[in-house]
């Protein structure tokens, strides 16, 4: 059974191999990504994947942020700062520096503590999509904040047609 990020590819007319040798993402994993509901991407997964299958279909880099509706239709969409709307701009961008941890977990979603753990090492897996609803929460640009966050993806000429199956 494909999985939504199996569809999206699949869409795309994708050569999932191909995507590996670009990302550097064994095949095997890649596989699992698209063919197992249990297998979750991480954020570089993700990104190193869908970016790297926009640009290599000449598509525009925006078709990244809109790529979270197709493949984590039913995620949480929150914005942190809704309750403060009423405060100067500051205020807002102050507070938003400062969120509570249990407010965060409680809008993206995400298990009880998990940052805790995620600070102490306990659990070192953050999921894509969590790591996307925690962007969109704070208003942020996804696709900037990959960037700043891993690098570029970068596309080697040899590997400029990711349609030849």
């Amino acid at each position: 059974m494909d999985t939504l990020l199996g569809v999206y590819l699949n869409n795309l007319n994708i050569n999932k191999s191909k995507v590996g040798e670009i990302t550097g993402i064994k095949r095997q994993r890649i596989s699992d990504l698209c063919n197992k509901s249990t297998s979750k991407p991480s954020p570089e997964e993700y990104y190193k994947i869908v970016l790297a299958t926009i640009l290599l279909n000449n598509k525009s880099e925006n078709e990244f942020n809109k790529s979270f509706d197709l493949i984590f239709p039913n995620r949480p969409k929150a914005n942190f700062l809704t309750e403060e709307a009423h405060l100067s701009p500051e205020t807002r961008f102050i507070r938003r520096h400062f969120l509570i941890q249990k407010t965060i977990e409680e809008k993206i979603g995400m298990s009880e503590g998990k940052i805790s753990r995620l600070a102490s090492e306990d659990v070192k897996e953050v999921l894509a999509v969590e790591l996307i609803c925690f962007i969109e929460g704070l208003g942020l640009d996804v696709l900037k904040t990959f960037k700043e966050i891993y690098g570029d993806v970068n596309l080697k000429g040899d590997n400029a047609d990711l349609n030849d199956i």
